[in-house]
């Protein structure tokens, strides 16, 4: 039973951390929407160049999506997958421009465009280790100790 409640807390504390990361990302880029928009355009990707516009409203209609997920009990599981497949999405764009060898502005809003590169390499895979962490946590103690734990 100790266990259980140790899952809940991990799984809930992981929840409420990308619930924050997402819901300040998507408000910083729906009250900076042209900004967001201008510097995709600026992206050394032709698709996201072109679909700037879409993804303007699309990437935080995304994240709003997750941080509704991860608010549910029930609907927990999906939102910390989601998070992680975004973050994965964003982590493959993050190398992209890493790779261009271009100085182009961070799409992101707020405090989070501060960073480099890099360093948004390193934020994003701490977050997505935190996404994943529940699941990571349950598989051990599962081979380990023999528990059984659903994740809500």
């Amino acid at each position: 039973m100790k266990r259980a409640l140790i899952f809940e807390n991990i799984t809930f504390i992981a929840a409420v951390l990308l619930l924050i990361l997402f819901a300040y990302a998507g408000i910083s880029k729906v009250a900076d929407y042209q900004r967001f928009v201008a510097q995709m355009k600026l992206a050394p990707a032709p698709l996201i160049q072109n679909m700037a516009e879409i993804l303007g409203w699309l990437v935080p209609l995304v994240e709003f999506i997750i941080v509704g997920l991860l608010v549910k009990d029930k609907l927990r599981k999906i939102g910390l997958y989601a998070s992680f497949l975004l973050l994965l999405s964003f982590q493959i764009y993050i190398s992209v421009m890493l790779l261009s060898g271009l100085e182009l502005p961070c799409t992101c809003g707020g405090l989070i465009s501060r960073l480099q590169w890099r360093e948004h390499l390193v934020f994003n895979a701490v977050f997505m280790l935190i996404a994943a962490f529940p699941f990571i946590f349950k598989w051990i103690d599962a081979k380990y100790n023999k528990h059984e734990y659903s994740l809500q």
